[in-house]
């Protein structure tokens, strides 16, 4: 058994969601009915139409398709077909397959530091953020720059002086 999701057209305008599925509930079990009633500019209706979600075998579909498709039923000839699968529900899945793949990542890859460390003899080991321009600890001119490298310090010497300083002359 498969779900499938099954275009409903031709029905009558007072057509409610518990007659389809009380009509195809007894091909499978009808999981989802979705109802659309297209009305002119004077707010009749002139089309309506249904989408259907529905857990069935192959035969039952078969079966389903023979005895209801261009029948009449309640004032109209229905049309039944295969539907594309619905564009919020694909797009629920593929937003939560993303935000399970991110997830994985991030904690991969947070494992696989950790790992490497313990390989290499470090323990007690924690991730500190760096801030520009602050000095390393234990590590006399280095600094931390605004890309988060660690840079050493440079001492210039101007070519007009014998002491070092910070002057920048061309």
């Amino acid at each position: 058994m498969s779900t499938k999701r099954l275009y409903v057209g031709g029905l009558s305008h007072n057509i409610s969601k518990k007659d389809l599925k009380d009509r195809f509930g007894k091909f499978g079990e009808v999981s989802d009915v979705d109802l659309v009633t297209r009305n002119d500019e004077h707010g009749n209706p002139v089309k309506t139409f249904g989408y259907i979600n529905i857990n069935i075998s192959d035969a039952e579909f078969n079966r389903c398709m023979t005895v209801l498709n261009k029948s009449k039923w309640k004032g109209g000839t229905l049309q039944i077909e295969m539907a594309k699968e619905s564009f919020l529900h694909r797009l629920a899945v593929e937003r939560q397959q993303a935000a399970e793949k991110t997830q994985a990542k991030i904690v991969n890859h947070k494992e696989q530091l950790m790992d490497s460390l313990k390989q290499a003899g470090v323990e007690n080991f924690h991730m500190k953020a760096a801030v520009p321009g602050t000095e390393i600890p234990g590590h006399k001119d280095w600094v931390v720059s605004k890309f988060g490298r660690v840079l050493p310090v440079l001492h210039l010497k101007c070519e007009s002086k014998k002491k070092i300083s910070f002057c920048w002359q061309r």
